[in-house]
């Protein structure tokens, strides 16, 4: 059986990091090869740019079985934005990029990480819900038709994530979270040895 030596997990807050190691505990990875590394506070998107890139710096000094996954709200700045800031910072330090499959994967939830805990708490409950990514459900409050996400719904619904099959997601899915589920599968090939 193939394991995961570490992941360094690297988050804008502790939501975001209860949802991943809930995705990464229902792939069976055991839990003492997490590493979280949440933002102490502050500028959230900004520290984790900074955070991501140092621990793929630290990627070098490692053999096989290592990876950094980075957690960052695409914030209605636009995926490719998010994606352009972090891979010039990783250029400017003559890092390889972004690379799911070689263990550097940033995902970027769209609009924030309450877009993608709805949707995922809805599909498991089999409520039909109307969203998008442009609205912000973390001050707007939930869409229609369900109740406001606690920090207890978190890992569950990184949990349920795991269970989705990223070829073909369930309709209504937001756009970013397929791709991401995607980049998921793809990490955990990575780092698997």
């Amino acid at each position: 059986m193939t394991r995961v030596c570490k992941i360094i997990l690297v988050c804008e807050g502790w939501r975001d990091s209860a949802f991943a190691r809930g995705f990464l505990a229902a792939a069976a990875v055991d839990a003492r090869a997490v590493d979280p590394k949440v933002n102490p506070g502050g500028c959230g998107h900004g520290w984790v740019k900074g955070k991501f890139v140092e621990e793929v710096a630290n990627l070098t000094r490692f053999s096989e079985g290592r990876g950094v996954l980075g957690l960052m709200d695409e914030d209605g700045q636009g995926l490719a934005v998010r994606e352009r800031e972090v891979a010039e910072l990783l250029r400017e330090r003559n890092l390889p990029g972004i690379n799911a499959s070689e263990g550097r994967c940033l995902l970027l939830p769209a609009r924030n990480i309450e877009t993608w805990l709805y949707w995922l708490i809805a599909n498991e409950e089999g409520v039909p819900v109307d969203m998008n990514e442009t609205t912000n459900y973390k001050t707007d409050g939930p869409p229609s038709g369900c109740s406001r996400v606690g920090n207890e719904d978190c890992r569950p619904a990184g949990e349920h994530l795991h269970t989705l099959n990223h070829a073909a997601m369930p309709t209504g899915c937001p756009p970013a979270l397929g791709q991401s589920l995607g980049r998921l599968r793809e990490f955990l090939g990575g780092v698997r040895r």
